[in-house]
């Protein structure tokens, strides 16, 4: 992710000291949109929000200060791991009902994917539906479930597009691995080797992909992985596969 994107932390470019107010606008700082990262957050005063430093250490600050193009922050801790999983996982998420892509947006943030790609399937909601979805309010939730677990990026919450439009994004042929949860698949094709850095994950929608869709993605390099023997409901398929993914190629993992 760019440097200079808003939904990357604010971060210096000297080292931050603990206890230590800093400037999060003048020429200390690695670039000029530390404010505008703190704004796209609607970060208040005196709440906390994650900041880094230029070689990539982690601290939680307090916001002491913030008026037009100026702020200020407290270090008060420094982090003991980075918030962000080793594997950027984008989500392919076909579009629920009842406003069920709010609650998915969020804990996916949560779960550290790295991007939200809302699909349009057979079967899932239309174009015509998204007002009632409460689309516009999804990238607001990737900020809520990013503020929740301390992210210091926000997932990017991409326009809805066709099936066949998705399979042709570059998070899609760019990725390292490419998987689809599907409760029709053998158990025996969850099956994978190596260290992805980057994976896309498709999620259908109530009733599944048509035969068509599957074919189209099996013809696009998908993994067709099943998740057990139970049949979930399409907003737990998109955690539990995120969860699988992060537990297997990512930092969700158990600590001794």
């Amino acid at each position: 992710m760019n440097p200079k994107d808003d939904r990357t932390a604010p971060w210096l470019r000297d080292a931050i000291t603990v206890d230590v107010v800093v400037r999060l606008d003048d020429e200390v700082t690695f670039d000029a949109r530390n404010v505008a990262r703190i704004r796209y957050r609607g970060i208040n005063v005196k709440e906390a929000f994650t900041v880094r430093d230029a070689v990539g250490r982690f601290y939680r600050a307090s916001l002491r200060f913030c008026e037009g193009d100026v702020a200020t922050a407290l270090a008060y801790e420094a982090m003991e791991a980075d918030p962000e999983s080793p594997v950027a996982i984008t989500l392919f998420n076909a579009i629920p009902q009842r406003q069920r892509m709010l609650w998915v947006t969020q804990k996916a943030a949560e779960l550290g994917v790295y991007a939200i790609q809302p699909v349009f399937t057979v079967r899932s909601v239309q174009a015509d539906g998204l007002a009632h979805e409460k689309a516009h309010a999804w990238p607001g939730q990737a900020i809520k479930g990013a503020r929740q677990c301390r992210r210091s990026i926000v997932p990017e919450v991409m326009r809805p597009l066709s099936l066949a439009e998705a399979l042709a994004t570059p998070a899609w042929t760019g990725a390292s691995l490419r998987v689809v949860i599907d409760d029709r698949a053998e158990p025996a094709a969850a099956g994978s080797s190596g260290a992805p850095t980057s994976i896309a994950l498709v999620v259908g929608p109530e009733g599944g992909f048509n035969a068509q869709e599957r074919e189209m993605l099996r013809a696009a390099g998908a993994a067709m992985w099943r998740l057990g023997g139970r049949v979930m409901r399409a907003e737990t398929a998109s955690i539990a596969g995120l969860a699988v993914l992060q537990h297997r190629f990512g930092d969700l993992t158990i600590a001794d």
